[in-house]
């Protein structure tokens, strides 16, 4: 469940048992940045351009007995960017791969993406989101889900321009992310 976070003028959310930096990433255009906005903003702005570098917003996570603040990190997906993309990693907790399930050639590139995050991240949570489910599909649902499969991945299709599914990205991945930080922190 989405909750208002601090900087919402609503009012202050619970306090957060924990905090993790997450980064969403795939090819440009896959809708990336409309997604992070749908569930932090709660809409849908059909009027995006290519997010430059990065950006990044905070939300927190109710999960019942835990709260988990994430701070999502929005990064662009131009291969010109790969350099300073790769520093936007350091410290990511879970990661979010997106492909346009309407565009064949957004989910072409998904073992580099995969090498991307598990070399700048290590073993940390990832789920496969097979965005734009509203519009005519390229690629079904069954690929997907034998691409996460494949990699061990939690997958999800959604529509950030609907809605459909986009809060149950974010409360998929993280008691997974939960997990991996009270893992990582007890193996120290």
């Amino acid at each position: 469940m989405r909750l208002p976070t601090q900087s919402d003028d609503q009012h202050d959310s619970p306090k957060y048992t924990h905090a993790a930096k997450m980064v969403v990433v795939g090819e440009a255009s896959v809708g990336k940045t409309s997604l992070i906005v749908r569930y932090c903003k709660g809409f849908f702005n059909p009027e995006y351009i290519s997010t430059i570098g990065v950006n990044f917003f905070v939300q927190d996570v109710d999960l019942g007995n835990r709260v988990l603040r994430l701070q999502i990190w929005d990064t662009a997906g131009q291969e010109q960017f790969g350099p300073l993309r790769r520093r936007y990693y350091v410290g990511a907790k879970g990661a979010v791969l997106v492909y346009d399930k309407s565009d064949s050639s957004s989910y072409q590139r998904l073992d580099y993406w995969l090498d991307e995050i598990r070399e700048n991240t290590g073993e940390v949570p990832i789920i496969l989101v097979g965005n734009k489910a509203d519009l005519e599909e390229a690629v079904g649902y069954e690929f997907g889900r034998q691409v996460a499969y494949t990699y061990k991945l939690s997958f999800i299709e959604a529509s950030a321009k609907t809605g459909e599914n986009v809060d149950k990205i974010f409360t998929t991945i993280a008691p997974q992310i939960i997990e991996y930080i009270d893992r990582t922190s007890r193996s120290r």
